[in-house]
């Protein structure tokens, strides 16, 4: 027992640390924040441009057929796009939601009702509760691995103990309008280490989420880069119906567009291109953002692949340049 507490003490120490890339590393299933080099040190010209197109709420009969509307496109090896769907339980109609599964989609976790606990114990029972709902449907419990929280609040601490007890590997829900500019945005990281950048919403953790006794191996955060609406000042905006100035289809197509031109000429990170159900449903937007995808996948080639945050994972774990990527397997469909 003695020998335990000094072993505990010393891991505890070294979470204090800086994160040192040099020994952060992919292959030990780590990624410090502040590393500047992409993964498998490829060149940009080998990167793809990954576009990670997710959602979070219900899926029901009206959101379904518009959803569907806007997957309506296919990826350099002819296979769909594929999005990610973080799961409100309450109003959520469960055929469809196994629906999106089944057509390659990712599910992840939002909520029970659309509210954040409160406590540890609060986040264990919630996200399990969701987590019971996929794998009641015939969701696989290893392919249920993120999380998006309502309101995009972080949780802290107490989000990420109920991560942890749920075997969930990643969360998307921390945004930082500093990361948010072509000459500030950055790779997905870990949380092994207490120095991470502050979310603009929330809390951020203040324990670090690794391979020890009780935590998870190798917890990804995947930063929400804010959109800057068409107000002429570019304010920052976490999602896009909170824009200035988006009321018709041009004006949705410029959002994005803008967003991703920022990802595709600075340094290929991916494009976490989250949209609200609000957003999603005027159909005017929805029709800016169809033509969106549409566009980016004829005007850019095989640079641009759109696929759900897990699959964006697989490649960060995996990296593969652009020339090999169609036979790429967690690609393939």
């Amino acid at each position: 027992m003695r020998m335990l507490v000094i072993l505990l003490g010393l891991l505890g120490s070294s979470f204090q640390q800086s994160c040192d890339p040099t020994v952060c590393t992919v292959e030990n299933n780590c990624r410090c924040y502040n590393d500047p080099k992409p993964p498998g040190d490829l060149t940009n010209s080998e990167i793809p441009q990954i576009v990670m197109l997710s959602f979070e709420g219900t899926i029901n009969t009206d959101s379904n057929e518009y959803y569907n509307q806007i997957l309506a496109a296919s990826n350099p090896n002819s296979c769909p796009i594929t999005a990610t769907f973080f799961i409100q339980d309450d109003g959520s109609d469960y055929k469809l939601v196994k629906n999106m599964y089944d057509k390659g989609c990712e599910l992840g976790v939002n909520s029970l009702k659309g509210t954040a606990p409160k406590s540890s114990t609060g986040w264990i029972d919630d996200i399990k509760a969701v987590v019971q709902s996929l794998t009641d449907v015939g969701v696989k419990p290893e392919d249920i691995q993120g999380i998006r929280v309502p309101q995009l609040e972080v949780g802290g601490t107490d989000q990420f103990i109920g991560m942890e007890k749920n075997g969930l590997v990643y969360d998307t829900s921390c945004a930082i309008e500093s990361l948010s500019q072509k000459t500030t945005l950055i790779w997905p990281y870990t949380l092994d280490y207490t120095t991470v950048p502050k979310c603009d919403h929330g809390e951020t953790p203040d324990k670090p989420f690794k391979e020890v006794p009780l935590c998870i191996t190798g917890v990804w955060e995947f930063l929400i880069a804010d959109y800057h609406d068409l107000s002429g000042q570019g304010l920052p905006c976490v999602v896009p119906s909170a824009c200035r100035n988006i009321t018709d289809k041009r004006a949705a197509f410029d959002l994005f567009f803008n967003s991703f031109t920022d990802h595709y000429n600075g340094g290929r990170t991916p494009f976490n291109m989250l949209i609200d159900p609000a957003f999603a449903a005027n159909q005017d937007l929805r029709d800016g953002t169809i033509e969106f995808l549409q566009y980016i996948r004829a005007a850019f080639g095989s640079d641009v692949w759109i696929v759900s945050i897990q699959k964006a994972l697989q490649w960060i774990q995996d990296p593969t340049p652009l020339a090999n990527l169609t036979t790429f397997a967690p690609w393939s469909c």
